[in-house]
């Protein structure tokens, strides 16, 4: 509003000094003249209402602060599903038959082993009462004069005779099958009372049986014989009673 208040006051100077010049020369310049201003307004309220149309200005905006990131949760561990196994297929019958039939060699096969087991067992028992005789022979050599029996040679016959029947066994698979015979037999007995020596003078003719008598043979345990040796001989008979 001021350049148009002042444009009005520049307006009335002018209109002023025109009149002043238009009137006649016999008035005194400043008699009979009176100037009036029209105030066209307050320059400080013209000011407000000026200030007053202009746009508000616009609220503050207000500062937000974002969020705080959120920490993104872990990915969820999922189990694989278990997997059916597939199903055996049924056993086909001529396997189901195989097997049944290998169970009898099955069991031939364990009672071999235990039968094996059985002779190796019985060899080592043999081994072992024949060390044990050896070294019953060593000692008897060593001490035989004075350990010899004071009975007769006669006596120690029927002693050593009465031995050898106790110790005779007939072998079942003789007896099985009906074998009979009669074995001579050459031996000495040593020191220690136990065979020194053996020999086969007559054969049976059957294997089993005088396999029999030298195992016969083998098991007697006298007294020292006299004079520490004894060697004699004898017929092994095996028959039925």
């Amino acid at each position: 509003m001021r350049p148009l208040a002042l444009a009005a006051i520049l307006a009335v100077h002018a209109l002023v000094f025109v009149t002043i010049r238009s009137r006649p020369a016999a008035l005194s310049p400043l008699d009979g003249v009176e100037v009036t201003l029209a105030p066209l307004g307050d320059a400080a309220e013209d000011q407000k209402k000026q200030d007053e149309i202009k746009p508000a200005a616009p609220p503050p905006v207000e500062k937000v602060a974002p969020p705080p990131a959120q920490e993104a949760p872990p990915p969820k561990v999922v189990a694989p599903e278990t997997i059916p196994l597939p199903a055996a297929p049924p056993e086909p019958p001529k396997a189901v038959a195989a097997r049944q039939e290998k169970l009898p060699e099955v069991k031939q096969i364990k009672a071999n082993r235990i039968a094996e087991k059985r002779k190796q067992e019985e060899a080592a028992e043999r081994r072992r009462k024949a060390q044990e005789a050896r070294q019953e022979l060593r000692r008897g050599a060593e001490h035989g004069a004075a350990r010899a029996s004071a009975m007769s040679p006669a006596a120690y016959a029927g002693l050593l005779a009465a031995e050898i029947r106790r110790h005779t066994f007939y072998p079942s698979a003789a007896r099985a099958s009906g074998a009979t015979g009669v074995v001579g037999v050459a031996f000495t007995i040593g020191p220690s009372g136990r065979l020194a020596s053996l020999s086969i003078t007559r054969s049976s003719g059957n294997p089993m049986l005088d396999a029999a008598a030298r195992t016969t043979l083998r098991a007697i345990h006298t007294p020292p014989p006299p004079g520490g040796r004894f060697s004699t001989s004898t017929n092994i008979r095996f028959h039925f009673n």
